[in-house]
């Protein structure tokens, strides 16, 4: 089968199509025969082997596993020894390791039934970005009239986030730039700001919760703006090709130790009961997959590369063609 590899690290240009062995499912396990994915920070982090210092355990000089993307949409193919839930032609999503591919091996309770109503290409922008924003929102303990700042609106991540966050009942403050405010204002935030023009840590503390998916400002500057039992939640990228993301979550554990409010760095977990809350709003339309564009996965370098610009609003699916 086909899938797209990284051989050495570097830019999109790194990308390339191999041909790999079939997948055979094992014990619990089952082959799902993709039809979307797409694009995630955390892609052309391992694309680049940035921080540096993550080389130490994912490959020193190449990934340790070559084949990339973790978002899957497709239809059951083949169903190991043991799997009672699944059988093939089910329709699922989920996410899991080496997803740029034809067809993807998978642990049978990573996925969940895919709605009907959801557009299978829509569904390849599910798994990463809408698991990050509702883990984000129910570690920050986000319920029904908390004040809630999602720093960061319009990208993937943030445009889960702001809906669920209205989901879970409360009163959302998103930051973006110029060009999204009407974005951000359609899928239902409450306050937007130009992160250019108002400066919202400046404001007095009103939020119950702050959840970070930018990283551009410091952890005391966040702090401000918190309630005295508010949490601040941080999921975004800080830049830096050394240290300095993973000082910055160290950082975050030190100082929940000595203040007064939760700070939580997050790193995203599987977690098959959120995947399904995921789906049972998708479902019913009452969450939604902002879609920036669509590119087949044959042009996955030019998807990447859009994504690394940080310009992208809403999710960047790819299409996998059979």
């Amino acid at each position: 089968m086909r899938a797209f590899t990284v051989r050495g690290y570097g830019g999109p240009e790194v990308l390339r199509v191999d041909d790999v062995p079939d997948l055979v499912p094992g014990e619990g396990e089952v082959v799902v025969r993709q039809q979307a994915s797409s694009v995630n920070p955390l892609d052309w982090h391992t694309m680049r082997g940035t921080p540096y210092i993550v080389r130490v355990g994912r490959g020193l000089r190449r990934p340790a596993k070559p084949v990339l993307g973790s978002d899957i949409s497709g239809v059951v193919d083949a169903v190991g020894p043991g799997v009672t839930r699944w059988s093939v032609g089910d329709a699922v999503l989920g996410f899991a390791a080496a997803a740029w591919a034809e067809r993807v091996l998978v642990k049978a309770e990573v996925v969940v039934a895919r709605p009907a109503g959801l557009d299978p290409i829509d569904a390849g922008g599910v798994g990463v970005a809408g698991i990050t924003a509702l883990q984000a929102l129910t570690r920050a303990g986000v319920e029904r009239g908390h004040r809630v700042l999602i720093n960061g609106g319009s990208g993937g991540v943030g445009t889960f986030a702001v809906q669920i966050a209205k989901l879970l009942g409360a009163h959302v403050t998103a930051t973006t730039s110029n060009r999204n405010l009407a974005l951000v204002a359609r899928i239902g935030a409450d306050d937007v700001i130009d992160y250019a023009v108002d400066d919202v840590v400046r404001g007095i503390p009103r939020f119950d919760a702050v959840i970070d998916f930018v990283g551009d400002r410091g952890i005391g500057e966040l702090r401000r703006v918190l309630t005295p039992e508010g949490a601040l939640v941080l999921c975004g990228d800080p830049g830096g090709l050394w240290i300095r993301p993973i000082a910055t979550m160290a950082g975050a554990l030190v100082t929940d130790r000595l203040v007064e409010h939760r700070v939580i760095p997050l790193l995203a977990t599987r977690d098959q009961a959120d995947l399904q809350r995921l789906a049972d709003w998708l479902g019913t339309t009452a969450l939604r997959v902002v879609v920036d564009r669509v590119v087949p996965l044959a042009d996955v370098a030019e998807a990447v590369a859009h994504v690394e610009s940080r310009r992208a609003r809403g999710k960047v699916l790819l299409a996998v063609e059979q």
